[in-house]
């Protein structure tokens, strides 16, 4: 189960934070520092014993860092614009399974058969998702001999030195987050994962007519239906798990309170409900090729300029409050002093999910009618001999974010093809010419096939 810290602000001032440390020391760290006095001439007498003693200097950073950087971080992990969408920290295993139970099948009273029907077995249709672990990064910072000893040189210092240690760590661990959420998020509307509601173009003008299509949809939403979710299963959103995402453009020229109207809240109650982005297209390409530089196998591949401009003229999409699958499952702090250099080095480790879930509504508002333009199955010609395997792929090409998903179907006596496109001819085929046929599940008028020639000698 996962857990969400609670949230913390640190407040304390230099004193109260050294005494803290001191009142949680060694017996040797409290007969060497004394107790800190407010003003700032106790905060120096302090550095000046501690600086002249390493083991001193030792304690006091891994205390400080320990104890008062872990209560900030945590905190401000859950400050990001994505912040309702987590799910908090996972603190046992790397996958997390996610089980839906679809509705029951109805049937018709028939007492003449109930004899013979009552007792057979109707298995639950139960499904399930997983998501795995797929993120797995470090930040350092590093504090040399002079910056601790300034620390000690004015009232603000220790919270200085604080701010120096954390705030690069914990800027870059959100802001990175940020960025894969929005790279994920972009990649399921690119790949037609959203249900897509049609919407003029955005302009001044008919701000109030794209929030009327939004209550439109809100309202549908609340309604038992397969039509807005990947896996599709029989889901509802209630109107108080509905989360309106806009871009900042939109954002700024619709009216608030009518959107606030649309979700059945008031205005303080909606802002809750409301995540606000740059853009959907707005992906920091440099900070995303350097963040998966070493990880090949994570899947990012830079948006192209058309893919960008696509997004750019969503105006916003509604989901589920359970349609995103972020875990933080490890989140680790460490430090080691490096005594050739004559500093200290730190690291904080995050570790995390990013997944969505098949399970959950999620729709985007597109400012042009949905289209599949073509299907293509590759390679579109092969020879396989009978009792093996081969992998087909198709590209399907959309406009609007149409869905790109396929049924793959084949006319052999013997043979299969999975719903992935992987063909497996039987070892009793006798067909010599399979076609194999990849049909678009948004628009069954377009298909692509393969041809595939089974020797027969």
């Amino acid at each position: 189960m996962a857990i969400k810290p609670k949230q913390t602000t640190l407040t304390a001032n230099s004193v109260e934070i050294l005494n803290t440390i001191r009142a949680n020391a060694t017996p040797y760290y409290k007969q060497m520092i004394p107790k800190a006095a407010a003003n700032t001439a106790s905060v120096r007498a302090i550095g000046n014993v501690m600086m002249n003693y390493e083991p001193l200097q030792n304690e006091f950073l891994s205390a400080l860092y320990n104890r008062i950087g872990r209560v900030i971080i945590t905190s401000k992990m859950y400050y990001n614009p994505w912040a309702p969408f987590k799910k908090g920290l996972m603190e046992l295993g790397e996958t997390t399974e996610e089980i839906f139970v679809n509705i029951a099948k109805a049937h018709t009273f028939n007492p003449e058969v109930a004899e013979s029907e009552f007792m057979k077995r109707e298995i639950p249709d139960v499904r399930a998702a997983f998501h795995t672990m797929n993120y797995q990064k470090f930040y350092k910072a590093t504090i040399s001999n002079d910056q601790l000893r300034q620390a000690f040189l004015s009232w603000q210092g220790i919270t200085d030195l604080i701010a120096k240690i954390v705030d690069a760590m914990y800027t870059a661990h959100n802001y990175d987050e940020f960025q894969v959420t929005k790279y994920m998020l972009a990649r399921n509307i690119l790949n037609g994962m959203l249900y897509g509601h049609t919407v003029p173009a955005v302009s001044k003008e008919n701000a109030s007519d794209i929030v009327t299509e939004v209550k439109a949809v809100s309202n549908e939403l609340v309604y038992e239906s397969t039509d807005y979710n990947v896996a599709g299963v029989y889901t509802f959103t209630e109107k108080n798990d509905q989360f309106i995402i806009t871009n900042a453009r939109f954002d700024a020229i619709m009216d608030v309170n009518v959107l606030a109207a649309a979700f059945n809240m008031d205005k303080a109650e909606f802002m809750g409900h409301r995540v606000q982005i740059d853009g959907f297209d707005r992906i920091d390409d440099a900070r995303m090729q350097q963040l998966f530089a070493d990880d090949p196998n994570a899947g990012y591949v830079p948006l192209t300029p058309d893919e960008k401009a696509a997004l750019a003229a969503v105006p916003a999409i509604i989901v589920d409050r359970d349609y995103f699958m972020i875990f933080d499952n490890l989140y680790k702090f460490t430090e080691d002093y490096n005594g050739e250099g004559l500093y200290w080095q730190y690291w904080y480790h995050a570790w995390k999910t990013f997944s969505t879930s098949p399970f959950a509504n999620g729709v985007v508002f597109v400012p042009g009618e949905q289209t599949v333009t073509s299907v293509t199955v590759s390679p579109a010609t092969a020879t396989v001999n009978k009792g093996n395997m081969l992998q087909l792929n198709a590209v399907v090409v959309t406009e609007n974010f149409a869905p790109t998903s396929v049924v793959w179907t084949v006319n052999g006596v013997d043979s299969t093809v999975s719903a992935n496109g992987l063909l497996t001819v039987g070892a009793n085929e006798t067909t010599e010419k399979l076609t194999v046929t990849a049909t678009s599940t948004f628009d069954d008028t377009k298909a692509g096939t393969a041809t595939i020639t089974v020797p027969q000698a």
